[in-house]
């Protein structure tokens, strides 16, 4: 026979999943059957003896027979035997109507030489007719949409009594399973009472570090409490978060060549482009603003994590003196398009071309006019 059952959450909410765990017990000793032995045929009898042997309940199926669950998982075959005054559970894994209200799937049972068994069993889907007469503590959680590697986050965490009576000694632990999360706040919390209706906050705060690896990573939150009378009950849910890393772009190296630019001469800029950052920057494009003739725009491409690619320039100088300009980077990462504008500068001394030659030539020649008319005026006569 069905001895019990259990609904895991106790109140489930619709469309969401849950474990209906059923318990089959061989009733007792009343399970026997009595057989006589002889030797000998006819008259001739030397002995003879009654035995009584308990008898096994063989379970040949176990199915969950309903008309508004899904049943996931939790179809049974040539279960085995259960012994006298054994158990047995069976759980089967449903997810919910999209509908409130209570409902009566059943279990059947088919027990070979004794027939089936029916069950009804009643699952209330967030309705509140049938809440029974005793707490239901409910988690809810409100996580960050995106963290990003070697950065703090914060989570906030509710539990809220949705029953009908008070639940007692509440405990509620959050796990952190991975080494590359570490919490910054107690990881254990306790509440004496938790009364119908009432709430209890938490903010907890975490810190990663820049080797987390990237993708979703879970934290359960277990939550167990004591009802009035003194029956343990636990529930566990999952607070989920997206580790998500960023390009973070910046110059890690500057070179000019020539070392020394004049006016009309032709130079290269290389900029070293590197990511500091903890993800990809992709569609990478760099350019200058400088007031010279050439090429001012590179493109790059994708530039992984703690590397880095150069931004050639070839330019003709066009503009003497210390010349201020910007490099402006351009990318995209998981969060979006992004840009970099960082300041630079530049020398460029004058030309030395055919008119200063010219200059000193007519300050020599100047000179030495000057020298022979000074000689030609005190020369004797």
């Amino acid at each position: 026979m069905v001895t019990s059952y259990s609904i895991s959450p106790e109140v489930v909410f619709p469309g969401d999943t849950a474990t209906i765990t059923v318990t089959l017990t061989n009733t007792a000793n009343q399970a026997s059957k009595t057989e006589s032995s002889s030797i000998g045929t006819g008259t001739a009898i030397s002995s003879a003896e009654s035995v009584t042997l308990p008898l096994s309940a063989f379970i040949e199926s176990a199915i969950l027979q309903t008309k508004d669950f899904q049943v996931i998982n939790g179809w049974y075959q040539d279960v085995g035997n259960i012994g006298p005054g054994q158990s047995l559970n069976l759980t089967f894994f449903v997810k919910a109507p999209d509908a409130k209200g209570v409902y009566f799937p059943e279990v059947w049972i088919r027990v070979r030489d004794s027939g089936s068994i029916k069950y009804p069993l009643s699952v209330n889907v967030n309705s509140a007719y049938a809440l029974v007469k005793g707490p239901s503590l409910r988690i809810i959680r409100d996580v960050p949409m995106q963290v990003i590697p070697g950065s703090p986050f914060n989570v906030s965490i509710a539990i809220e009594n949705d029953g009908l009576s008070a639940a007692h000694d509440i405990n509620v632990a959050v796990e952190t399973p991975l080494q590359s999360i570490s919490s910054l706040t107690p990881q254990q919390y306790y509440f004496r009472t938790l009364s119908p209706g009432e709430i209890k906050n938490l903010d907890l705060s975490f810190i990663t570090d820049k080797n987390i690896p990237l993708g979703i990573k879970q934290f359960p939150v277990i939550v167990t409490f004591l009802t009035d009378d003194g029956k343990k009950h636990e529930t566990t849910t999952q607070a989920g978060v997206q580790i998500q890393g960023k390009g973070e772009l910046g110059v890690s190296k500057y070179q000019v060549t020539p070392d020394q630019i004049h006016t009309g001469d032709s130079l290269t800029i290389i900029l070293r482009i590197e990511n500091t950052g903890t993800d990809d920057a992709k569609s990478v494009r760099a350019s200058l603003d400088i007031p010279f003739e050439g090429m001012k725009d590179a493109f790059i491409g994708t530039i992984e994590p703690k590397n880095d690619a150069p931004a050639v320039f070839d330019l003709k100088a066009s503009k003497s003196g210390e010349v201020s300009y910007n490099l402006t980077l351009q990318y995209r990462d998981d969060f979006g398009e992004k840009q970099v504008i960082t300041p630079l500068k530049i020398y460029v001394k004058p030309q030395e071309g055919p008119q200063i030659v010219f200059v000193v030539l007519v300050v020599i020649l100047a000179c030495a006019g000057l020298y022979l008319y000074y000689r030609s005026r005190h020369k004797k006569p």
